[in-house]
């Protein structure tokens, strides 16, 4: 189904996470994320705070379309891109902790949807009149980032903590940067836009595709001892899914 404003990509999202609270899916994790990001965003353009607000609800919707399509195709027994898969199967194992659905789900949104929804809507030249509003989205998400470590904490107590074990100056979530994952995806845009033609594009995607998905099953499958850290944070979380997803809502 297609999307065609924030309100279409509000409803839809709502939609899926209603289902997953009824199927008890943990598909629903990233859905509830993806769902507050989105109305902040939307925010943001209501609030005038950037330079062009409908070129970012195009932007948006394009962004939202690909997960969308993502989940479409995964539900109907099609096979999804590569990093998309990874992160659908890994809902039917009971063994991943809520972060690393999340970290899956970025992981597959950012580091490969972003660039290619950017370039998708605008083109050669015309990407470079995109950046500031890309970037400033950056402060949109940092601002939510506090809040869901909140709410992490509340589904495993001690997650404040392995945070810190594992921060550095711009990382948080086990080594996750969002403004590292969302500077390659402003390259891969710029690349995009510039593809001589529909063949190289693809073939852009297609390299893309394969080196998002070795970083997500490096989330799906970490080191020996981060591995075991993340088993154990799942065997202490609190609540089952349904009750996790609405842990997540209340960001």
């Amino acid at each position: 189904m297609a999307v065609t404003s924030f309100t279409d990509v509000i409803a839809r999202l709502e939609q899926i996470i209603a289902w997953a609270k009824t199927t008890e899916s943990p598909l629903g994790y990233f859905a509830a994320l993806y769902y507050k990001m989105t109305l902040a965003v939307r925010d943001a353009v209501l609030r005038g705070e950037f330079e062009n607000g409908s070129r970012m609800e195009q932007m948006d919707v394009a962004f939202a379309q690909r997960y969308f399509d993502a989940f479409d195709t995964w539900q109907t027994g099609g096979i999804p891109t590569e990093s998309w898969r990874i992160a659908f199967e890994a809902t039917k194992e009971d063994q991943f902790a809520v972060m690393q659905h999340l970290l899956l789900g970025m992981n597959a949104h950012i580091n490969l949807d972003l660039g290619i929804s950017a370039a998708s809507i605008r083109q050669r030249d015309a990407i470079f009149g995109l950046r500031k509003d890309f970037m400033h989205v950056n402060k949109i998400i940092e601002s939510l980032t506090n809040q869901t470590q909140s709410q992490l904490a509340k589904i495993w107590l001690p997650f404040d903590w392995l945070d810190r074990l594992f921060r550095t100056d711009d990382e948080g979530w086990i080594g996750f940067s969002i403004d590292t994952a969302r500077a390659a995806s402003w390259k891969v845009a710029q690349l995009l836009a510039f593809a001589p033609d529909r063949a190289a594009e693809q073939a852009i995607i297609a390299e893309l595709d394969k080196n998002v998905a070795f970083f997500a099953k490096k989330i799906h499958t970490p080191g020996i001892w981060l591995q075991w850290m993340l088993r154990l944070m799942r065997r202490w979380e609190e609540g089952s899914v349904r009750e996790k997803i609405e842990v997540l809502e209340l960001i």
